[in-house]
């Protein structure tokens, strides 16, 4: 399956993620789950959650964690006013 490519991301405050998309679509994604794993555990820190930024279609944190781009378009949901 070919993916739309992530454009930008905005990390909320409620440790979900706004997905921004080439094809204009918005999505979102409920990042706490993850705190569980290891790997992702320190995001679990809002200040350090909010440092994302999406570098060549894919996301990163600032302490070095990314995340697959197709898990995130796959398990998300799309976005309106209410989410």
């Amino acid at each position: 399956m070919s993916y739309p490519k992530l454009t930008a991301v905005m990390p909320r405050d409620d440790h979900t993620l706004l997905l921004f998309y080439a094809n204009n679509e918005r999505r979102v994604y409920d990042f706490t789950p993850n705190h569980t794993q290891k790997f992702y555990k320190q995001l679990a820190d809002i200040r350090l959650f909010k440092d994302v930024q999406v570098i060549d279609g894919e996301i990163e944190w600032g302490t070095g964690q990314d995340f697959c781009p197709h898990t995130l378009y796959e398990n998300s949901t799309v976005y309106n006013a209410d989410n």
